[in-house]
């Protein structure tokens, strides 16, 4: 019976070692998974800060595309305005080049015409002092002269 009790006692003891042995190597493997997880953690941690700084770039940029887009916008709204302003503009001018130049075409008002009256005379001294400047025409140039003289 002891050596039942020897071999059971070294049995257990056999045992005891292969569970310790078991213990020791899910210990190992646990650190390496928990080695291998904190890895894994940094790498992603440091994904998710480089998407969170580009993340904040395409929030700037959006910004400033929204800033650039609300002044294209008063731009052309401006652009649209002066442009109906300019339409308008030729179009009173149109009309009114049409009324000048009716005007134009037509005769002369006497109240006007008096003021220019001029004698009918191209010598100078008809013209006498305190008379209005005459309106109109000089006599044709003469042949062209040598430069030289």
């Amino acid at each position: 019976m002891r050596l039942y009790a020897l071999g059971a006692a070294l049995l257990i003891g056999v045992l005891a070692l292969w569970r310790i042995d078991a213990a020791e190597s899910a210990r190992v493997l646990a650190e390496q998974a928990v080695t291998h997880n904190a890895a894994l953690l940094a790498v992603e941690q440091a994904r998710t800060a480089e998407q969170s700084a580009v993340i904040a770039d395409q929030r700037d940029q959006m910004g400033r595309m929204t800033d650039a887009d609300k002044a294209f916008r008063a731009l052309a709204q401006t652009i649209t305005r002066d442009g109906a302003a300019t339409r308008q503009t030729l179009q009173e001018l149109k009309e009114n080049d049409q009324a000048v130049a009716e005007y134009l075409r037509g005769a002369v008002p006497a109240v006007y015409g008096v003021q220019f009256a001029r004698p009918e005379t191209t010598d100078p001294v008809e013209y006498k002092p305190g008379r209005a400047v005459p309106a109109g025409g000089l006599p044709p140039a003469g042949p062209v002269g040598n430069p030289a003289q």
